[in-house]
């Protein structure tokens, strides 16, 4: 019998008395879930995914069904009537002594050959398997181990937790009859029970953290005005020991001379406001130097100011803060492993609407770098935050390497399209570029979170030139072309390199947020519509990187 599924969001579970215990993860009010996940070399009677491949003896974990069993799947594979190709799944039930045998296809054994291609197929079925054990009303299951198929025991449990957790998020605050949250054990059959422990550990770091950043992004923006979200930030660093938050208030904006992230601001009776949430490993040295330099852009809500968006552009406009959010989902995940390593991170948060206050084009602002700024267009609002808040880290903290991500542009939508987000790095040292980069692009893959290198040459700065300021904010001719790389000229001209190593500039405008199924299509763990949380577990897995 074949099942059919269905991929709905859903969000977290923080609690649960088995091997990794898990409190309910700060952030806005949600219903919860439950779910543990432990190691162990049998689990008898219970449920269990059988991942096959699409070759007729259904590869080196069909074992597991038992020597009958093995030899009546192969030969309903040999005749056609058993499929091993890529998310197509088979239900067995009452086998074995088990109420369920889920077979589930990963593809031919030539697609598993790339380890970044292989561990996102692992992630995909390990969401699809969580997700029809959960409408079947199953609540323990278990998952082999991975290493025939060439997977690490730590990363098998790090892949295991990611597509459970990730796949079986909902966002259902705002439903009137939400469904029962579900409560469930997962157990990793292994030998190897301290390593996959490890690997699960790590993986509901990181799919919490996202997960965070997921229910931060959806929420509508009357919940989530930037001080609201300083709160969510306040509720992660009581947390964690080594998280210290600051809040800078209007005020201290104005003694910092933030006057672009001012601006933006002026149109919102909401209060702006920048939070900096650092992460100093226990026994770090007072002088030792930031490792890492985060920044995300945090427009609660974007309407575009006097450059008014068409209402069919502005309905999702809640999600403009994706930046942020995905920001402290890299922080969320690197508390929860301890990383050792100074992080520091810089949200700065705003409401671009109108009113007699508001922001006009044509006027000239003073950044707080000094240079001034004429703008162009009032919708091009996200890069004046982050101009104030990269100058702010540069010249206060000076990370070695510094990182931002934001919800851009559309440009980057119309070169990219809905799968891969925009990278743009530099340093003055090519060989901290190229590093930079590679770690970047690499980590990505590994993730799930793919990233394409665009260029921020100099020669781009001719569209941001102006006849009455140092700089304009965007470039009003739509036939120049070059809209994402030319805000991210604009950036690094806010970046000082006597200061930082190596800098990077994600734009995630068309992957932070789904209106279509086709990233779910591709990548079952990623929800059907809604936030994807992208971001988050990239720069927390950089973070790593970086920690060695």
């Amino acid at each position: 019998m074949k099942l059919a599924y269905l991929a709905l969001a859903r969000p977290r579970d923080r609690s649960g008395p088995d091997t990794l215990p898990r409190s309910q993860c700060p952030g806005v009010p949600m219903s919860t879930r439950s779910i543990t996940f432990r190691a162990a070399p049998t689990a008898a009677g219970v449920s269990v995914l059988v991942p096959i491949i699409s070759e007729p003896d259904g590869g080196p974990l069909a074992g597991l069904l038992g020597p009958e069993l093995h030899a009546s799947v192969q030969e309903r594979m040999k005749s056609g009537r058993i499929d091993g190709a890529y998310k197509k799944f088979y239900a067995l039930p009452d086998v074995g002594g088990r109420e369920m045998v889920l077979l589930l296809g990963v593809g031919a054994r030539a697609a598993l050959r790339r380890e970044y291609r292989r561990d996102d197929r692992i992630r995909s079925v390990v969401a699809i398997a969580a997700r029809n054990f959960r409408r079947l009303g199953i609540t323990r299951f278990a998952i082999p181990d991975l290493a025939p198929l060439g997977v690490s025991p730590e990363r098998t449990g790090r892949l295991i937790a990611e597509g459970v957790l990730l796949g079986t998020y909902r966002f259902e605050r705002y439903k009137s009859r939400p469904r029962l949250p579900w409560s469930a054990e997962v157990v990793v059959l292994t030998d190897h029970i301290d390593a996959v422990q490890r690997g699960l550990a790590r993986g509901t770091a990181l799919s919490d953290g996202t997960c965070l950043a997921r229910d931060l992004v959806n929420t509508p923006s009357s919940d989530l005005r930037p001080l609201d979200f300083a709160e969510q930030a306040r509720q992660l660093a009581e947390q964690h020991p080594a998280l210290s938050l600051d809040v800078i208030d209007a005020e201290r904006m104005a003694e910092e001379q933030m006057n672009l992230h001012l601006a933006v601001s002026r149109g919102s009776d909401a209060p702006p406001c920048v939070c900096v949430l650092t992460h100093v490993p226990p026994g770090s040295a007072d002088d030792a130097p930031w490792d890492l330099g985060l920044v995300g852009k945090g427009v609660t809500f974007d309407a575009g100011g006097y450059d008014l968006k068409p209402s069919a552009g502005m309905r999702r406009m809640f999600c403009d803060m994706a930046g942020a959010a995905a920001v402290l989902g890299a922080m969320s995940a690197i508390a929860a492993q301890g990383l050792p390593l100074k992080v520091v991170a810089v949200m700065p948060l705003a409401e671009n609407l109108v009113n007699g206050r508001a922001y006009r084009a044509g006027d000239i602002v003073t950044s707080r770098k000094g240079l001034t700024v004429e703008i162009a267009n009032t919708d091009a609002e996200g890069r004046l935050l982050l101009a104030d808040s990269l100058d702010y880290i540069t010249t206060d903290f000076s990370p070695q390497r510094l990182i931002d991500v934001a919800t851009l542009t559309g440009s980057v939508r119309t070169a990219l399209g809905l799968f891969v987000s925009g990278l743009f790095t530099h340093s003055d040292d090519d060989d901290h570029d190229d590093a930079l980069t590679e770690r970047m692009v690499s980590t990505g893959r590994r993730c799930g979170e793919w990233l394409w290198k665009l260029p921020v040459d100099d020669d781009y700065g001719a569209q941001l030139s102006s006849k009455v300021a140092d700089i304009v904010n965007c470039d009003v001719d739509r036939k120049s072309g070059a809209g994402a790389i030319t805000a991210a000229v604009f950036l690094r001209r806010f970046v000082d390199f006597d200061k930082v190593g190596a800098w990077a500039h994600l734009d995630i405008a068309a992957t932070a947020y789904m209106e279509r199924t086709v990233i779910y299509n591709k990548v079952p763990y990623m929800p059907r519509e809604g936030a994807t949380g992208i971001g988050a577990r990239l720069m927390a897995e950089v973070a790593r990187t970086i920690s060695g």
